[in-house]
């Protein structure tokens, strides 16, 4: 309807981190410009493709990880249910007091969740009403649905979620996106991981500004001049286009090859 695209700035956390310029995984440019709108009584959308408190735990001597005994996939820390879940098929353990390894008590909680970003929003912004949309909030269809009506009639100031924030939703008084770890979409070990995240970023723009005017994303990333970056934030799906088929067929991925198991 004629209205502007956002406008998508890029943080460097390495050159905020040498600044000082951060308070925990958030940058003080994402952190100023979250009061700037939410002072002006409108709305921010956080999005942190990574669910639960912390991605693993792990052993500080011995740097033993615990794993699912099904999935043989690292365990997502949980501190309100203060566990151990698999995020494939559901097991839950406990965290263990003593390394199983070393027998040694040094088991650390390692990286940030949507659960641990709440935290730290919560922290930053005491006087707003956060709200988080993943799995672990959504777990039902009225969970869902109270997330979205809560924060579209605007009894939130601030939505942290993961992916599912980012397709379909229409919030008119959104004015900025914080992209928290864009460079995690990009690192995800899939050949497709570069269109996925060119996909999301371009996705998760469009929850800003949908109506009267052009909205805001702010993305911090420790490798700000990525080839993604680029092209995403000038909507230039073209030009990734032709980068990216001509990287699929140098390096004979999909669709220039079958890839069977």
């Amino acid at each position: 309807d004629g209205v502007a695209m956002p406008h998508i700035e890029i943080v460097d956390m390495k050159e905020q981190h040498r600044r000082k310029a951060v308070n925990g995984y958030l940058s003080h440019r994402l952190l100023d410009a979250t009061l700037g709108v939410t002072s002006a009584h409108k709305q921010a959308i956080l999005f942190h493709n990574r669910r639960g408190y912390a991605p693993m735990a792990r052993c500080k001597m011995c740097a033993f990880t615990p794993k699912c005994d099904f999935c043989d996939v690292s365990l997502t820390y949980h501190r309100r249910d203060n566990n151990l879940q698999c995020h494939y098929c559901g097991a839950q353990y406990s965290v263990p007091s003593l390394c199983p390894e070393c027998k040694e008590p040094a088991i650390e909680i390692v990286g940030y969740g949507t659960e641990r970003l709440e935290d730290e929003i919560t922290e930053c912004f005491r006087d707003r009403k956060i709200l988080r949309m993943d799995l672990d909030t959504t777990r039902n269809k009225e969970g869902y649905g109270r997330i979205i009506d809560e924060f579209s009639q605007h009894k939130a100031d601030i939505l942290v979620g993961t992916q599912m924030v980012t397709k379909g939703l229409d919030f008119g008084d959104v004015e900025l996106v914080g992209v928290l770890n864009a460079d995690s979409l990009i690192n995800f070990p899939d050949f497709r991981s570069a269109e996925r995240a060119f996909n999301m970023i371009e996705q998760v723009a469009g929850r800003a500004g949908r109506e009267r005017k052009a909205g805001r994303v702010i993305l911090q990333t420790y490798t700000p001049n990525h080839y993604v970056y680029r092209y995403a934030t000038a909507y230039d799906y073209e030009s990734f286009y032709a980068k990216e088929i001509n990287l699929l067929q140098a390096t004979g991925f999909p669709p220039f090859t079958d890839i069977i198991r």
